[in-house]
Formats: structure tokens, sequence, C-alpha cells
């Protein structure tokens, strides 16, 4: 059977960067949002983020400058990119730390980006030549609760079959895996109508197992970047003797993802019994859970293809990091020594945090580097620590210099580089933890 192509839709205006086009920018996102089919509550985040961003930096770009508006519609979610040229762009109040003072004029001045970045699902940046600037961010389609789903009874007895589900298949098996209580259910599955968006615009893939008329497993896959694919499960529900179904599974699936671009194969769950038969080990984070009790999240990774190379520019604790991986793993990479400094770098940096509550996890993502990296990872610790999370990772691109500048403020601040991914990121993944050396690589 096909698997599901995408079929992604997208708008783009280019307008003077000043105030008297703002109204433009703003219907530009509200028209395009329902056009696309989106309701209001997606539409006002995405239009307040572009008022509060439009009218903040047009303020400080040059008189004649433009911007660049793109939407696109990906089923699932709203992505919406906000280009221009400034220098030296103040993008404190991105982070999740930044805090206004009634008693600071420049305070209460970086309130609209604030805002902008609270009313949005994701945001990232990216930095390109001419002092080009883009702001990326996205709004989820907003998708009801999970509902009750029954679970097919742990000793059925049947033949089992596969089969590539529909969008109402993959709604009901996305609600049997929230109702298995599985401790590593993804955003997507934990809202099955997302699921079944995902799926339908090809932003997902997924094979069932069926014994009767019951659904007794299925693994999912999607692209993590253009050449690593990511996998979730196998999730199964019945009594699986000598792992016929989980096998099944695997193997189909592999099948699969071995005919797309894809060079690896990454998984990062729980345990897989018997995973040398699928994947290589990449290590092991244990995680100490809300309730006391300590998780592992292990990282597998298969390649499907032999690597092209490349070069990585970094030194110090991360270059050496880097050159045991790429050694361990034998990957073909060449690291180069960077000439960065802290006294080229902007004077503020921005991180990205994205947290797992089930899990008391924060993983902790650069949006752009800055002099007071340190203390800004130091003050997102203490913020989350009070809020009773308990685990803290960094993911960090190498082929990103915006990442790659952090390694020393992450050294500084207690983090060590664990895990390296192939291909999973800009470059390679980084996975820093800060949870006392639970790291088994």
């Amino acid at each position: 059977m096909q698997q599901q192509t995408s079929r992604q839709k997208s708008a783009t205006i280019r307008i003077p960067f000043s105030a008297p086009f703002l109204p433009l920018a703003m219907e530009f996102a509200e028209r395009g949002a329902h056009g696309f089919g989106y309701g209001d509550r997606e539409a006002t985040g995405l239009v307040l983020a572009v008022e509060e961003l439009f009218s903040f930096y047009s303020r400080r770009a040059a008189a004649d400058s433009t911007a660049e508006i793109e939407l696109e519609d990906q089923g699932y979610r709203l992505c919406l990119t906000l280009s221009f040229a400034t220098a030296n762009p103040d993008m404190r109040a991105f982070n999740l730390t930044w805090r206004v003072s009634h008693d600071s004029e420049e305070s209460l001045d970086m309130l609209g980006p604030m805002i902008a970045a609270r009313s949005v699902s994701s945001l990232r940046l990216d930095f390109g030549g001419n002092e080009r600037v883009a702001i990326r961010m996205t709004r989820d389609r907003d998708y009801p609760a999970v509902g009750a789903a029954e679970l097919p009874p742990a000793d059925l007895i049947g033949t089992v079959r596969l089969s590539s589900p529909t969008a109402d298949d993959l709604r009901h098996f996305a609600a049997m895996v929230t109702a298995s209580a599985s401790p590593f259910t993804p955003l997507f599955l934990a809202r099955p109508g997302m699921a079944a968006d995902m799926l339908a615009a090809g932003h997902l893939n997924a094979l069932l197992a069926m014994s009767n008329d019951w659904i007794v497993g299925g693994v999912l896959w999607r692209p993590l970047t253009e050449t690593c694919t990511e996998l979730f499960g196998p999730y199964l529900f019945t009594c699986d003797p000598e792992d016929r179904t989980l096998t099944m599974l695997m193997d189909e699936a592999f099948g699969r993802i071995s005919h797309s671009r894809s060079r690896g194969l990454l998984r990062r769950q729980g345990p897989l019994p018997d995973h040398e038969r699928f994947f290589d080990f990449l290590g092991d984070l244990e995680m100490a859970g809300s309730s006391g009790d300590a998780s592992h999240c292990t990282y597998y990774y298969r390649q499907l293809r032999e690597e092209s190379g490349g070069v990585v520019y970094c030194g110090g604790t991360l270059g050496a990091f880097l050159a045991e991986q790429y050694d361990r793993l034998c990957l073909p990479r060449q690291i180069r020594e960077t000439g960065g400094s802290l006294n080229r770098l902007r004077d503020a940096s921005v991180l990205a945090v994205e947290l797992d509550c089930p899990r008391s996890l924060a993983i902790i993502r650069p949006l752009c580097a800055g002099r007071d990296m340190a203390d800004n990872l130091s003050a997102h610790l203490q913020l989350l620590g009070e809020e009773g999370i308990g685990n803290f990772i960094v993911e960090i691109n190498s082929g990103r210099s915006e990442d790659t500048a952090f390694a020393d403020a992450l050294e500084q601040t207690g983090f060590v580089p664990r895990l390296l991914v192939p291909d999973a990121g800009q470059g390679d993944l980084v996975v820093y933890d800060h949870s006392g050396g639970n790291g088994q690589p």
C-alpha cells in the first residue's frame, strides 16, 4: 500500500516593515488561518503573535526594510514564519524566565514579544545572511481530550495480520495507547484527532496488528529530519508469545522505512527486549519520576544506508565527546576547531523549553546564542526546579553554530554530553543530561 503523501498548503506576502502595514499583516494571518479551515482559537493565537512581533521589531528596523510572512497549513497545525532584517535583535523576552516589571520601562517595552512567545505552540529562530532573522511559529489545531477505548482481552487467540490504518483506525488506536497507560506516549497519541490528521497530511505513518476484529498492536514512524526517521512503539495490547507480533510489526515497518530517504532510524522510549535484532544501542538516560520511581529512556539507532560524511566546528569538551562518539559509531565526520568568541555574540541568548510533566522532564533547546548563556541556563534550571521538574536534558545540533556555542556554558552549569544521534538535527543531535550522572552511553 502506498504511504500517505503530504498535501501542505501555503501562502506568502511581502510588505514594507512599518507600522502602517501592521493591519495588513494581521489580516493576512487571520484570513489565512480561517481559509485553511482553522477556528477562531487557533487564528487568534497567531494573529496576536504577528501583531506583537511586527509592532515591536518594525520600530527597530530600517525605514526602507521589508518583511515576509509565510503561512503554511500542515493539517494538524499552522506554521507562520515572519522574516526581516535587523542588527542584533533583542529577543530576551522569548525566554520562559522573562518577567515583566512595572518599575522598568525597558521590561514593559518587551511585553509584546513575551506575549507572542506564549500565544503559540512552538517558536524557533533562524539567522541568515545580511542580518536576516526568521521567527518560525506553530499553532496546533485544538483537539478534544481522548475518550475511553476498550482494550482486547490479554489472552486473545487468533491469527494476527498487518494492516495500514485509515484515519479513523489510527484515532481509535491512539485512544487505546492512552488507555494502556504506556509511560512513553507522544503528544500526538494523547490527542487521537491530531494523530489522525498527521496521518492524513503525510506527517505520520503507521502499521497495525489485527486479530479477529481487534487491534492488538501497532507501530508508528515519522520524519525527524530529512535524513532521520523516528519510530514509536511497538505498542502491544495482548500477550505476544515469542514476540511474534512485535517481530511482524518491526520487520514490515523497517521494510517500508528503508524505501524512504532516511539514512537512519531512531527509537527513544523504554528498553526494547532483544533489541539487537533491530537496533544498535546508543545510550540510556535514567530519570527520576514525579512519584520517586526511576524510569529509563533508552536510545536505539539503526543505520539504513551508508553515511556521507560531514564537518563539525567545535572544540573543548564537546569536541572530545564528538570525537569519541564518531569513533565508536564509525561515523565519517571531521571535527575542526572553532574560532568563536564571546565578544562576537549577541547580548542575550534564548532557550526553548518543552515540558513532559508525566516524566518530570524539561527538554531545553537553544534558539540563539548570547554572552549570558550560562546565566540563562542557570535561571531556567532554577525556575523549572521550583515548578517541580526534576529531570533536564539539552539537545543541540552539531551543524548549527547557535547551538554549539552553548558547549562551555553547558559545562559550567553542570550539563554533561551523554548521547549522540546521527543526522537527528541540523547535523547530528547531541543530548546533554543534568540528572547527576545517570547517563549510560
